[in-house]
């Protein structure tokens, strides 16, 4: 009897040690896009209603990250202005955040936007970002000065609800914003995939 109890005694041991150490394993930061590539501005598409020509350029000013960072200088006229990411590694499955640092150089309040699509989402064209209903929407609020835009990506589900974002197959996403003031500028840089929960 003794050495049937030191038996389950042992494996019981053997047991919590490994749930122990699958708990210990949580996913490092994965970085999305840092601007350190020069690939990582050419190869955005800028979207202003079919206008491709406002300042999109890797500057050394407001990094968080490396070397560069991102300045979007957004037009003055037109609807939902931004870059649409269309590289990077859309495998985000065990991450439960997206981040992306955001600086904010003036002092008005703005509304950020993002957008994510994977397959499923019925792209057509290049600046199509998919139909409204199957794609996943997030905002926030920028204040003056550095911001953490913070996106909820575990367990995201596309605007009508009707099934999951496929997070492990993202295929294009982009921040972009609606009303701005003249001449409004953003940095952006370091944006990343975290695991928040064990």
């Amino acid at each position: 009897m003794k050495k049937v109890l030191a038996v389950m005694f042992a494996a019981a041991l053997v047991l919590a040690a490994g749930s122990d150490l699958m708990a210990a394993k949580k996913l490092a930061p994965k970085l999305i896009v840092g601007f350190e590539k020069d690939t990582d501005i050419s190869e955005l598409f800028k979207e202003n209603n079919g206008d491709k020509t406002y300042p999109v350029e890797k500057v050394t000013e407001n990094v968080t990250e490396g070397k560069y960072a991102c300045k979007i200088s957004f037009p003055k006229d037109g609807d939902w202005p931004g870059p649409h990411f269309l590289k990077f590694d859309g495998n985000w499955t065990g991450y439960d955040v997206l981040k992306i640092d955001v600086f904010n150089p003036t002092k008005e309040v703005v509304s950020l936007n993002f957008a994510a699509i994977d397959d499923k989402s019925k792209i057509t064209k290049e600046a199509y970002f998919g139909e409204y209903g199957l794609r996943y929407h997030a905002s926030t609020v920028l204040k003056p000065g550095k911001n953490t835009f913070e996106i909820e990506i575990a367990g995201a589900t596309v605007e009508d609800k009707s099934r999951a974002l496929d997070i492990g197959n993202v295929k294009k996403f982009s921040v972009f914003v609606s009303s701005r003031p003249a001449d409004f500028v953003i940095y952006i840089d370091n944006i990343r995939v975290e695991q928040v929960s064990e």
